[in-house]
């Protein structure tokens, strides 16, 4: 495994003469790029106020992703591409361990508990697009292997699916007594204002 992720590594990154144009884009992608993903996320929030709670409990299973990726990169302390020499580091970054990317974990966590959601899945495919091009930058940065975000991936996708299962079952009761109140509200209020205009 760490010989094919070498190999990947080896076509992916920008290593020792990159592109210029290229590596540009890639250090703003891998340290920029999740403005991407937060401008979808607002969108999201804007027209779609029904699903505000699905996206809340999305945004704190993002967050809970960047913490766990954080505690498993120190327990597993696999080393950077640019701490082994593999790449200089485009990206300014700490020499802490690298597996699962916590960037990955967070972007892939957040766009696949979008794609739970019939009517979100568009921003959740639009949030993945973004995780891929993210973990590319910084990949080719040197500051991540691609065995790293494929965990983050896989972290993400755990995640979201604990999420969406949890969702399906408890989400019908968290929204259940709001409905009542709306289609009392909903309801036109025949008798009392026929009795009031007579």
């Amino acid at each position: 495994m760490e010989a094919l992720n070498l190999q990947w590594f080896s076509w992916m990154a920008g290593g020792f003469a990159p592109t210029a144009w290229v590596v540009e884009l890639a250090r703003w992608l891998g340290m920029d790029g999740v403005a991407l993903a937060g401008a979808a996320l607002l969108w999201l929030w804007w027209k779609r106020p029904a699903d505000r709670l699905y996206l809340l409990g999305s945004m704190l299973c993002s967050a809970a992703a960047v913490l766990l990726a954080h505690r498993l990169a120190m327990v597993v302390g696999h080393p950077r591409p640019f701490v082994m020499g593999l790449s200089p580091a485009y990206i300014d970054h700490a020499a802490r361990g690298s597996l699962p990317s916590a960037h990955a974990s967070a972007l892939f966590t957040l766009g696949f508990c979008l794609l739970w959601l019939r009517q979100l899945r568009l921003g959740g495919a639009a949030i993945v697009a973004v995780a891929l091009a993210v973990s590319w930058g910084r990949v080719y940065c040197g500051v991540h292997f691609p065995l790293d975000i494929a965990a983050g991936a896989a972290l993400g996708g755990v995640i979201a699916l604990l999420y969406g299962w949890l969702w399906r079952h408890a989400g019908p009761v968290v929204q259940d007594p709001a409905e009542p109140a709306l289609q009392d509200a909903a309801t036109p209020r025949t008798s009392s204002q026929a009795a009031s205009l007579e």
